[in-house]
């Protein structure tokens, strides 16, 4: 059975009223009518309750974290923020006749919060799929048995929820504390230059709520977003096969020209254009520019700006042009180099007080990355939090998501 967001629900009422097990791995929990519904039911017929919430990003409330421990009588586990993200979302349901247990599952898109299981305009788009009875849920039931037994604590869980509940601040909070103005533009989050990394992260994430009007964003691990098409064009570039060799799929991928609906996020940093002979030229070159690239992959922090004025230099040949060379410089190192061309280059202008005309040449570029490295938030990490590191690896290359005027 395949629910969505509007029946999840009524479905989820239908279940608790005919099951006498509820076990619950969430990534978030917040408080909603799924939680006062919940508390209703194990106060009318004794429903048995377990849950494993994550606790990662502050976006689990510790209102939700209170009553989830009240309705499941201390049956609560909570995974801690210091740990692998906690990213699950598995709802079990057990019926137990005549010592035969019996057990449906699902398993899909939706935290146990308001925006996952809410009936109002502002709820999420879920898709959850419900499994029936067999080998499938019970190997679902051992996976949730084996996480609980993980993540027991020493500490009373009432103990953990008061110390969460007391650094506990909302996940936006910051950008707002930082940020001195309202924001209309993307751009408008950087002006104020984010003091740590932390403020950072925050600012990516404000910048992805501005950017779901489209059909990409920042961080989505999957598909559509600034994260995941460094990670496959990094990997196409850096591949075993020839640029010119490429399949027609990874060739898109790599170049950014996909221009299927709902597919436009790979051009994302950029993209390499058989217009003008772009394309063909760099695979003329491709021998000369991985060489070069491997070099500044390889480069020790100390040598930039340095190492990239030179590479822009050897990378820009007759007919490949700097948008280019710098969008494969930051596939290269995405960490330390920013793609420039025109949908990107009079923003960044404007935020490093540079002519922007000077950025498409190698010495206005360096100037461009010397003030990136000058950000506070830039020189603040590598961040304590494990789940923020990718993050943090890809901090100059997600600067684009700030800039490009698409």
């Amino acid at each position: 059975m395949i629910l969505r967001g509007d029946t999840l629900h009524s479905r989820l009422t239908e279940l608790l009223q005919t099951h006498t097990h509820f076990d619950i791995a969430t990534a978030w929990a917040w408080d909603g009518e799924h939680l006062e519904m919940l508390e209703a039911e194990t106060k009318r017929r004794g429903l048995e309750v377990r849950a494993i919430v994550g606790i990662a990003g502050n976006a689990t409330h510790p209102d939700a974290l209170d009553k989830l421990n009240r309705i499941a009588r201390g049956r609560l586990r909570i995974v801690p923020n210091d740990s692998r993200l906690f990213h699950p979302k598995l709802y079990l349901f057990a019926r137990r006749r005549d010592g035969i247990v019996t057990r449906r599952a699902w398993i899909g898109s939706a935290n146990f919060t308001k925006a996952g299981f809410g009936r109002h305009a502002k709820a999420n788009e879920e898709l959850v799929v419900e499994i029936g009875f067999g080998d499938t849920v019970d190997a679902l039931a051992a996976w949730f048995q084996e996480r609980w037994d993980h993540c027991a604590t020493d500490m009373p869980i009432a103990e953990v929820i008061r110390r969460y509940s007391e650094v506990w601040k909302p996940p936006n909070r910051e950008v707002r504390g930082f940020v001195s103005k309202p924001v209309t533009r993307r751009a408008e989050l950087l002006e104020d230059a984010p003091r740590t990394f932390d403020h950072y992260h925050q600012a990516l994430r404000e910048c992805d709520e501005m950017l779901r009007d489209r059909d990409w964003g920042v961080f989505h691990q999957e598909h559509g977003s600034y994260m995941a098409a460094i990670r496959r064009r990094r990997a196409i570039l850096f591949g075993e096969t020839r640029w010119s060799d490429l399949d027609p799929k990874s060739q898109r991928e790599l170049k950014g020209s996909y221009r299927r609906e709902g597919l436009e996020w790979w051009g994302l940093l950029g993209r390499i254009v058989d217009r003008g002979g772009t394309w063909p030229a760099a695979c003329n070159e491709e021998t000369k520019f991985r060489r070069v690239l491997e070099r500044v992959k390889d480069a020790r922090e100390t040598m930039f700006p340095d190492i990239a004025v030179s590479a822009m230099r050897e990378l820009t040949v007759r007919h490949v042009n700097y948008g280019t060379t710098t969008l494969l410089l930051t596939l290269t190192r995405p960490d330390r180099l920013l793609s420039v061309n025109r949908a990107s280059e009079k923003t960044l202008g404007e935020l490093a007080g540079i002519d922007p005309s000077t950025l498409r040449k190698p010495e206005g570029y360096g100037n461009l990355l010397q003030w990136l490295y000058d950000q506070p938030w830039y020189a603040d990490g590598p961040p304590a939090n494990e789940d923020l590191v990718s993050i943090w690896r890809f901090r100059a290359g997600l600067v684009d998501a700030f800039v490009s005027e698409y």
